[in-house]
């Protein structure tokens, strides 16, 4: 499996390889992330690259001490799984 690498100018997180690149791309205002949007290419999905993704930008947030709004369904869906993710989310 491809690294997962994180471009702040593009805003995203994502794991590029020769079938595509799947990504999770967010907005930053102040301490809180906006995580948007996924995409994985079709020829890449099943393999949990998505979920990997979202993983790495949660670990960046709790890592830099930020807030994460989680828009995307995708990424709404597996905050609603796990605990530790929760306690992340910014409160509206």
């Amino acid at each position: 499996m491809s690294n997962i690498q994180h471009d702040t100018k593009a805003q995203e997180f994502f794991i590029e390889t020769q079938e595509g690149k799947a990504l999770l791309h967010y907005e930053r205002e102040g301490n809180v992330l906006n995580f948007n949007h996924t995409f994985v290419p079709p020829a890449l999905r099943g393999r949990r690259m998505a979920e990997q993704i979202v993983s790495a930008g949660f670990d960046y947030a709790k890592q830099n001490n930020l807030k994460v709004i989680p828009s995307c369904p995708y990424v709404l869906r597996l905050v609603m799984k796990n605990e530790d993710w929760k306690k992340l989310t910014a409160r509206s």
